[in-house]
């Protein structure tokens, strides 16, 4: 039980700090500058969307630990065929 919460904790630092700088890099490479401050405006705006309860951010936030839900769950049916 502990370690599926450090699990989670560190899913969810990874999710909340390095999915959006990957997000902004392919944004910034392929779509141009963003139009606000830069990173930090980029941060700055997905916290008050995740403030703000955005589905889409809260999924960014969450998406490290679905991935690694969905693989867990994977791995556990593939042994049982």
């Amino acid at each position: 039980m502990k370690l599926n919460i450090i699990i989670l904790l560190l899913l969810l630092c990874f999710g909340l700090l390095i999915v959006p700088l990957g997000l902004f890099a392919i944004n910034d490479f392929i779509f141009g500058k963003y139009s606000g401050d830069g990173f930090v405006g980029f941060y700055d705006d997905y916290f008050d969307l995740l403030k703000n309860g955005n589905l889409f951010s809260w999924f960014i936030l969450f998406s490290p630990y679905l991935v690694y839900l969905v693989v867990r769950l994977i791995i556990k049916f593939s042994r049982k065929i």
